[in-house]
């Protein structure tokens, strides 16, 4: 076993220590140079069913991943067909590693095989002969990945016993597999998930409370962590494009599990539409890798294996993403779940389990009335060797067609669509949403052009400084697929995405361009912030500015609230020194502490500041001092763990409301606004979890009963802000009899988006949209637009009379043009905001955060008068006492 740095930025190497066996000569030929015949396998090294106690598989019985790893460790200490690496920590601060298995000749020449395929993958610097040469001469890197869904616990279990045969097993299998290959093997995608859920599985092992854990496992995502492949929120999806970027594997095999329901295991090929971006060879590497594994499923007598209608080259945010659009194939394999994780789940009736019908697509019907997690080990390991097998079979071959010709078909022909570049104007509303996209292309390879003068494109002029991307560059179908539009072209919906378009969902300005045009231009070598510098202080009567377009300002008013700067917001257009500036302007006294706070959270954001020798002499609001936030997100809700991550991204002073909240006391004594992410229902809310079932761990998420309830609706009339979204929406309604009614039909047949963009109308003068533009799309995706039906609702956003979908897929458009999305209230002393269309979609529509951060403070917020701003006179003491 070797050590190596695996990536270049906050990487920890295993401290394995290297026991040798000997490596044995090579009997290379000229037909294959590096064929090795394997050493005899290392003596010692213990079965899975020694080191753990229990054989993998085995009822009730889950291995813990720090076990798992340390099985792994040991395993590489041993042997010298493995070594282990630690690339980094998690969200929560656990090890994320990798194990890499092959014969020790290849191992040893790894950095050498890393090079070959990064050669393979530029075909500007590798002629097609040399990529021949290369390919021949290479090894394929065959990427294994367990448990990015931590409840699907039998994959991780099943690794054990696949890295225990590799390391041990002297076969043709092993020989060829192990001689033609290289395994990338990433034990769990979430290893956060994996403390969770099998610790929790294990601690209550014996006991009456419920085996599963009830919350999300991962911190912020939860069953959304294999949705984050085209903004690479987390960590640990920053670490698998490392990881892809680095090492080229041509083909990635994801091991998922489903329900309990359907085929015992699905492999490709999938169905649904394909992006025309996907380049064909990665759907077909996909069909034949899976067939070859049914085939040898079948042979094994491992009935109930059929593949699925599945969108998996469409919908981006699930399980592939980015990689296949690099030439990395796509093996994703779902296998039937058991009863709480590690039990056999029983027919009902005694027939068979699963569909019984034989088609094309599920070959042979599972024949038995039970399946158990000792089943789903089996299969799993079956359908992983033929994977292997299938790769080092056909390594030249994939190496050559995946990796070097997918990107030289871009570089000679390239993408669908006939765009030639996608120009980004050098004058943005909000610079650092700019930045943010060129960031994630940046991230993703993408090579970004600037201009050094101004030029022309499309018969559009732009300035110098605008950004070009080419698409005739390695990675062109990816910038075709994220910064185009997208018309999803049938009935068929994916599962929640049916566009990916980076401009629109971040508030980017972004031109395609389709003919050739002449431009200076200079290379991007590296994104950065756009630069801002303080103005010169003011007199101590003068104020700094900062417009409200940007959702890069939410940082700052989070700075400025945790250092208790007083922040005044204008309530009306103004001009000052011949500029104009907007409703919602922020006007902040020019104290040094305020210039110190502005300096630093500005730099940040690339917002510019600006300075005044007078405040404005508008109406406006003063934004209550630390203002108190809770996010009442209930157990296992994954749209408020991703409002969890945008709030500790962006620095909200902000808590999850818990039960505990209801039990004493007035909520307006511990809130001023409270938040009710997508998916909150009254029963969540009552209900929550059963004491009987879960222990005090999650006493924050039982239910507060109908007294609790009326709380919530006595913290509005005491002067809170609620503030819910998307489905919570019918929550508020029926806490405050809110004015409102659906407007949408639920029948699919009828109306449907499949998550796409929709064009929208905004009342920029609203407190709740100042500095949204007056038009722009927002995100819809299974909620709800609302019509009401009182004088008392202050409509803030509406969707056009004509042409509504911006990008993706509508039908029934007639239901939706006119209707409402966002909507406030004024109710007693407080405020409801409600937001029909879920603006906070993970994280990914960011052009709407301002919609929430607006009222999340301006809710709370004083009035304050002419005077008052002008004078900059606080209606608030410094502990947010109101004073007026």
């Amino acid at each position: 076993m070797r050590h190596r740095r695996l990536l270049p930025a906050a990487v920890v190497t295993a401290s394995v220590a290297l026991l040798g066996a000997s490596l044995v000569a090579s009997t290379a030929t000229a037909e294959a140079p590096y064929r090795i015949t394997l050493p005899a396998a290392a003596a010692g090294i213990q079965t899975p069913e020694e080191f753990f106690g229990f054989e993998m598989g085995a009822e009730g019985k889950l291995a813990a991943y720090p076990d798992v790893l340390d099985y792994m460790k040991s395993i590489a200490k041993s042997s010298d067909r493995v070594d282990y690496e630690t690339v980094g920590e998690t969200t929560m601060g656990n090890e994320y590693a990798t194990v890499f298995i092959s014969a020790p000749k290849n191992l040893e020449r790894l950095d050498e095989i890393v090079e070959m395929n990064q050669k393979l993958s530029d075909p500007r610097s590798t002629s097609e002969a040399e990529a021949k040469a290369l390919a021949r001469e290479s090894v394929p890197i065959y990427h294994l990945e367990a448990t990015i869904h931590s409840t699907e616990v039998g994959n991780g279990q099943a690794i054990n016993d696949i890295v225990h045969r590799l390391a041990t097993e002297d076969s043709s299998f092993t020989e060829e597999v192990l001689n033609n290959s290289v395994i990338m093997l990433v034990p769990s995608q979430n290893p956060d998930g994996q403390h969770l859920v099998v610790d929790h599985f294990n601690r209550t092992a014996g006991t009456n409370l419920a085996r599963t854990y009830p919350d999300l496992y991962h911190k912020y995502t939860g069953h959304d962590d294999n949705r984050d492949w085209t903004m690479f929120t987390q960590i640990e999806a920053q670490y698998r494009l490392e990881l892809e970027k680095k090492y080229r594997p041509v083909m990635t095999h994801i091991l998922h599990q489903q329900g309990n329901g359907g085929e015992r295991l699905f492999v490709p090929p999938y169905g649904g539409v394909t992006s025309a971006n996907v380049p064909p060879n990665m759907n077909a590497s996909s069909s034949a890798i899976g067939q070859h594994a049914m085939r040898q499923l079948a042979a094994e007598g491992k009935s109930g294996v059929g593949t699925q209608d599945y969108h998996i080259f469409w919908t981006l945010e699930q399980p592939v993403g980015f990689f296949p659009f690099t030439g990395t194939g796509a093996f994703l394999t779902e296998l039937a779940s058991a009863v709480d994780l590690a039990y056999p789940q029983k027919s009902t009736n005694g027939q068979p389990l699963g569909p019984q019908v034989p088609t094309q697509a599920l070959i042979e019907p599972y024949e038995k009335d039970t399946w158990t997690l000792k089943d789903i080990v089996e299969y799993a390991n079956t359908a992983t060797y033929a994977g292997m097998e299938y790769v080092a079979q056909n390594g030249e071959k994939l190496l050559y067609d995946n990796l070097f010709s997918v990107p030289q078909e871009y570089m000679e022909d390239g993408v669908k669509s006939g765009v030639e570049a996608y120009v980004v104007d050098a004058d943005q509303r909000d610079p650092y949403a700019t930045y943010e996209m060129l960031e994630r292309l940046e991230w993703t390879q993408v090579e970004i052009d600037r201009a050094t003068a101004p030029f022309t494109a499309g018969g559009k002029q732009y300035a110098a400084g605008s950004y070009v991307i080419k698409t005739k560059q390695p990675r062109g179908n990816w910038v075709d697929q994220v910064l185009g539009k997208d018309t999803y072209p049938t009935d068929d919906l994916p599962y929640a995405e049916a566009t990916t378009s980076l401009p629109i969902q971040m508030g980017v300005a972004v031109d395609e361009v389709k003919g050739a045009f002449d431009a200076q231009l200079e290379r991007v070598e590296s994104v950065e912030v756009p630069a801002v510098t303080m103005p010169a202080a003011p007199g101590a009567a003068g104020a700094y500015l900062v417009r409200p377009e940007s959702y890069g300002t939410i940082q700052v008013v989070a700075a400025l609230q945790k250092s208790n700067i007083t922040t005044f917001r204008a309530g009306k257009e103004f001009a000052d020194g011949g500029t104009t500036y907007p409703a919602g302007t922020y006007v902040v006294p020019a104290t040094p502490q305020a210039r110190s706070v502005l300096a630093t959270a500005t730099k940040k954001v690339g917002v510019p500041v600006a300075a005044t020798a007078a405040a404005p002499k508008v109406e406006g609001i003063q934004l209550k001092p630390r203002t108190r936030v809770g996010l009442l997100r209930g157990a296992n809700n994954m749209p408020g763990g991703w409002d969890m991550w945008l709030m500790d991204q962006y620095g909200i002073n902000y808590e999850v409301v818990g039960a505990q909240d209801f039990q004493s006391g007035k909520l307006i004594d511990v809130y001023d606004t409270i938040v009710l992410p997508q998916g909150i229902s009254k029963s969540r809310i009552v209900d929550g979890l059963d004491p009987e079932r879960y222990d005090e761990e999650f006493a924050w998420a039982y239910g507060v009963g109908e007294k609790g309830w009326k709380k919530l609706r006595q913290f509005v009339k005491q002067g809170g802000t609620l503030l819910a979204i998307g489905s919570s929406v019918a929550t508020a309604k029926e806490l405050m009899d809110l004015p409102i009614e659906p407007a949408l039909p639920t029948d699919r047949d009828v109306f449907a988006t499949g998550g796409s963009l929709l064009n929208h109308e905004f009342d920029s003068s609203d407190m709740v949209a100042w500095g949204m533009p007056d038009e722009w799309p927002v995100w819809l995706y299974n909620t709800q637009a609302w019509t009401p039906t009182g004088n008392k609702a202050d409509v803030v956003s509406t969707y056009p009379e004509s042409d509504v979908l911006a990008s993706g897929y509508l039908k029934g458009e007639d239901h939706i043009k006119g209707k409402a999305n966002v909507v406030s209230f004024d109710i007693g002393k407080g405020k409801v905001v409600t937001y029909g269309s879920e603006i906070t979609f993970r994280t990914l529509p960011r052009s709407s955060f301002n919609l929430l951060y607006n009222a999340v403070y301006g809710g709370p917020a004083a009035e304050v008068n002419k005077t008052q701003l002008r004078n900059l006179k606080p209606a608030f003491a410094a502990n947010g006492t109101l004073l007026q």
